[in-house]
């Protein structure tokens, strides 16, 4: 004993830490391959970090300066990042693990963070670096264990499996266009005469897309970072103040114009993204790049998701990320914020997400303007604009700005151009030489001027794309409603033809131009760092395409693009683009609604479903013109936005509605957290009524909320100031008249939106409470959190009660449909009452994207019986076991009021047809569900077509199923790719037959 008491004494945890930190700052000192990473282009970077943890046992600081490291006690009272450990357990696992599972342990609240997160991902490099042999075996055996789990987890009876999952795409229905007035050409408008095999190219080109691994591409931040430094951030190299659209416009267009021109091997249309000719990843140190910087070694290791990385790469964006480390939203809020607490919250993941500190592309640009104008056309309405006489100076910068971004957008085609033609000069086959010079003439005309045909359409806006997504990040931007665009010109080609086979060939090559166009567009997947991997684990983009509906006129919008764009979506089946398909039921037809059905089947999951009416509904109170909010359009996920004219930065809040539940039992403190993080509502015995503790929990939302929307429009208004977005200015209605940048208000309408994710659960959680406890009075409020906090394992009984005498919501109970709905005002009458940066309101939505799984696994059990770490509900989909009858599902959802959700939501149904069940018979019964939702009054739909065998036997055996699709909430993935916590949230929800 005197022995142990006398080792304790000396060998305390901060005695210990020392010990380590000295070996680490020596390696740090020596080791020429370490220490050369302190040195950035513009000299040392001098910092400190500190190392603590909660109870105070170690306190303690890494001060690098001019090269040098030392350790210092106490912490500096001016330290730029501290990393706090739950414990010495913790703390000790930190230089253990690799860089990946450190962000993890931080997503799990068993590290905190506080400062500038830059230096710690610098800092976990560094010790990635001293600590790479121990930390790969770590990784190895994790992967050898992961692998081992998923080869024995059992593959069911596998009724249909990946062969009887390929058979679905070798049949097809028929119809007639009759019933569609606006097909002109398509005499079987569901195109069953073709399917992939017709296209050998296409073919070729999605598996090459399946096969491939994401490169990181250091393209656009090695050029921006270089004109920065060249001509100044915050100021000119005369020392002058840049505008920052112009210093904007002038930037981008030097990233443009060197840009490398790609034309990919077998593709109808030139450019990428990055310059990877299959798929890129491209990095933006301006917002959130240097949260890869932890990772540049192992990210090509990782089990999630990895990326193929070249030294080249490495070394590229370590010397750029310090010129950023100050210069990003995020570290900018934080010198901004006069409270902290917002940001604070953020960073602890439990309880928001401000997507801003991501980007603000989360809206469709009007590419009418830029197909019918070109850039000429639009330069000609900055001219205008420019010869006004009342212009200020600011509009003045501002449209300087946007001018120079079209030149850079004009010097890319043109690059474009002379690449098409190096390379038809070089192809030996006289046919692609043909693709190629047609292609390098169609670069030259688009986008300097207006498309006529559907080739130069899809050509203009691809390379637009492409110069947008250099100019925001590329998560979320969405296309629009693209068969109305493209119908134009697809009757401008057929318009040319003057038999029946030259009209067979113009629609086969407008299908093969339409495949290859998509395919471009997964040519580039969003910067993840592995804490990504368990928020949006397998994310693509999200670009969002919407077709059907009703023309802004109010007529029948269905036409032959409408179909085309569907047979592409069903042939190709991949995770991204993001179709989204608009029904209006009095004007849309029943052949439309059954075909959106057949290829929801063959792709089991696609696209996604949306009532017209509901969203008008919706939509009302912000008293939109007519014909406007009938030109709505889904962006990201699934939320509404007045395409080409709306600035509705539609997700930037992604809000956990659990935590305001969790605070509430807890008197203002998250159990993860351990603190109090909300004000006090009172300890449990002040409940005397449920109206009390529905009230608690509304004051902790709503204290959430008011801190998530701070933090939202000091991101907006940093944005404005640091990334404006001149070319998408220029393509959004209201900007260019008013010589004033997206990011400004210069849009016609302005708003931001956010998603409100575990309405099931809260909704369940609250009406469980308000059963048992102060209705029924089977037990009280203490017994039932004391259950609650040990996971209902001293008192089952407890949780049997909740199951048995609870109507939960999706039971088909008008008391949980009238909770719920008066949960939805709340929060929608809440977020209603705040104003965004730009002017606009702020708008309620209840989709996941696949934070429903986040969230549910940092969050501790409910009342509604759901256990702790399992995932929420997706989107408000009912909690699988509410009911074993489907229509309960669809009415409960259906009979929410859509007035409280002009966010849109996500209703996630799972569908499982009979192994050999007739195709008909499927469709028909699946397109039966849908009316009998829409005549309800359902906002959206959207399915999952494979059942939970299925899915169990490719989590075992993935190399069968490279390309199983499935909808997570509001957005499809490839199943193989999540992680395993969202593939068995998959697995276990409501599975329903087909019961026609």
């Amino acid at each position: 004993m005197p022995v142990l008491s006398f080792a304790r004494r000396v060998f305390t945890p901060n005695r210990l830490t020392r010990w380590v930190l000295t070996v680490l700052a020596l390696g740090f000192r020596v080791l020429p391959h370490v220490r050369n990473k302190l040195k950035s282009p513009e000299g040392w970077m001098d910092f400190s970090v500190g190392v603590a943890t909660k109870n105070g046992s170690v306190a303690q600081a890494l001060v690098f300066q001019g090269g040098q490291c030392r350790v210092v006690t106490p912490i500096p009272a001016r330290v730029d990042a501290c990393l706090t450990a739950r414990d010495e357990k913790s703390l000790a696992e930190l230089v253990l693990l690799p860089p990946s599972e450190v962000m993890v342990m931080m997503l799990k609240n068993r590290i905190r963070t506080s400062g500038n997160l830059a230096y710690i991902q610098l800092v976990n490099r560094l010790v990635a670096l001293l600590a790479a042999p121990l930390q790969e075996r770590i990784l190895g055996n994790a992967s050898v264990v992961s692998k081992l789990s998923l080869t024995d987890t059992p593959a069911g009876d596998r009724p249909e499996g990946h062969a009887g999952l390929a058979r679905r795409t070798r049949h097809h229905l028929t119809a007639d266009a009759e019933d569609d007035p606006g097909v002109r050409h398509l005499k079987d408008p569901y195109l069953s005469r073709w399917d992939l095999g017709a296209f050998p190219r296409i073919e070729a080109l999605l598996a090459r897309h399946l096969k491939a691994r994401p490169r990181i591409c250091p393209e656009r931040a090695e050029a921006l970072t270089a004109w920065h430094r060249k001509n100044g951030y915050e100021t000119k190299p005369d020392g002058t103040a840049w505008h920052p659209v112009e210093r904007q416009g002038l930037a981008l267009a030097h990233v443009l114009k060197s840009k490398k021109p790609v034309v990919a091997t077998d593709q109808l249309l030139a450019g990428t993204t990055t310059s990877d000719p299959v798929c890129g990843v491209a990095i933006y140190p301006d917002t959130h790049g240097t949260s890869l910087w932890s990772e540049l070694d192992t990210v090509h290791r990782r089990e999630l998701n990895p990326y193929d990385i070249s030294p080249y790469a490495k070394k590229a964006l370590h010397d750029l990320f310090p010129f950023w480390i100050h210069r990003n939203v995020r570290e900018q809020a934080r010198s901004r914020l006069k409270d902290l607490t917002p940001l604070e919250i953020d960073e602890k993941w439990v309880a928001y997400f401000c997507w801003k500190s991501v980007g603000v592309s989360h809206t469709a640009p009007d590419f009418h303007a830029i197909l019918s104008l070109g850039t000429t056309g639009l330069r000609e309405k900055i001219k205008e604009g420019q010869g006004k006489p009342d212009l200020s100076q600011g509009q003045a910068h501002t449209l300087r700005g946007m001018s120079r971004m079209l030149d850079g957008l004009d010097a890319y085609a043109e690059a474009l151009s002379r690449e098409a033609v190096r390379c038809a000069a070089e192809d030996p086959n006289p046919a692609r030489e043909k693709e190629l010079t047609d292609l390098a003439r169609v670069c030259a005309k688009v986008p300097r001027h207006a498309a006529t045909t559907l080739h130069e359409a899809l050509q203009c806006l691809w390379t637009t794309w492409i110069a947008l997504n250099m100019e925001n990040t590329d998560t979320g931007l969405s296309m629009g409603r693209l068969d109305r665009l493209l119908q134009p010109f697809f009757l401008s080609d057929m318009a040319q033809c003057t038999s029946r086979e030259e009209r067979n060939a113009t629609i086969e090559k407008a299908l093969e131009l339409c495949c290859a166009f998509f395919l471009r567009l997964t040519d580039h997947m969003p910067m993840s760092p592995d804490i990504g991997n368990h928020l949006f684990g397998g994310s693509p983009p999200d670009q969002a395409v919407t077709l059907g509906g009703v023309t802004p006129q109010g007529e029948d919008g269905v036409c032959d693009m409408t179909y085309i764009l569907l047979k592409v979506t069903e042939m190709l089946s991949i995770h991204d683009p993001n179709v989204n398909a608009r029904i209006h039921p009095e004007k849309n037809s029943v052949t439309y609604i059954k075909r959106l059905c057949e290829v929801n089947y063959t792709t089991g999951a696609t696209p996604s479903l949306h009532n017209d009416l509901a969203v008008a509904a919706s939509l009302a109170k912000h008293g939109y013109p007519e014909e406007h909010a009938n030109d709505w359009c889904a962006i990201g996920c699934v939320e509404p936005t007045l395409t080409g004219r709306h600035a509705g930065h539609t997700g930037s809040i992604l809000m956990n509605l659990v935590a305001g539940l969790e605070m509430a039992l807890n008197n203002g403190v998250h159990p993860l957290i351990g603190t109090r993080l909300g004000p006090r509502t009172g300890s449990l015995k002040h409940f005397t009524d449920f109206e009390a503790f529905f009230t608690a929990w509304k004051t902790q939302q709503r204290f959430l909320i008011e801190n998530a929307v701070t933090l939202n429009n000091t991101y907006a208004a940093l944005h404005a100031e640091m990334r404006p977005t001149p070319l998408l200015s220029i393509l959004m209605d209201g900007c260019l008249a008013a010589a004033t940048d997206i990011t400004q208000g210069g849009a016609r309408y302005n708003s931001s939106g956010t998603s409100n994710i575990g309405l099931a659960d809260v909704t369940d959680s609250l009406l469980a409470v308000k059963k048992l406890v102060f209705d029924d009075k089977r037990l009280t409020l203490s017994a039932f959190k004391e259950a609650v906090d040990t996971r209902f394992t001293q008192a089952p009984q407890i949780r049997e009660l909740v199951r048995n005498h609870v109507p939960l919501f999706g039971s088909g109970s008008d008391e949980a449909i009238s909770l719920c709905n008066e949960i939805t005002r709340f929060l929608s009458t809440t977020y209603h009452g705040f104003t965004n940066h730009r002017g606009g309101p702020y708008t309620c939505g209840f989709w996941s994207m696949s934070q429903h799984v986040a969230y549910g696994a940092l969050s501790g059990t409910l009342p509604s019986g759901r256990l702790a770490g399992k995932a929420f509900t997706p989107g408000l989909t009912p909690e699988p076991h509410a009911s074993a009858n489907y229509l309960d599902f669809i009415s409960d959802v259906a009979r929410l009021d859509p007035t409280h959700m002009d966010n849109n939501i996500a209703f996630n149904v799972k569908l499982v047809p009979k192994p050999g069940e007739n195709r008909q018979k499927i469709v028909d019964t699946m397109a039966a569900y849908v009316t009998a939702y829409l005549g309800l009054g359902g906002m959206q739909m959207q399915f999952n077509v494979v059942d939970s065998s299925t899915l169990k036997d490719a989590m075992a055996r993935p190399e069968h199923y490279p390309n199983l699709i499935v909808r997570i909430s509001g957005y499809n993935a490839y199943f193989v790719r999540l992680n395993h916590a969202q593939q068995i949230e998959l697995i276990e929800r409501a599975e329903y037959g087909m019961a026609g």
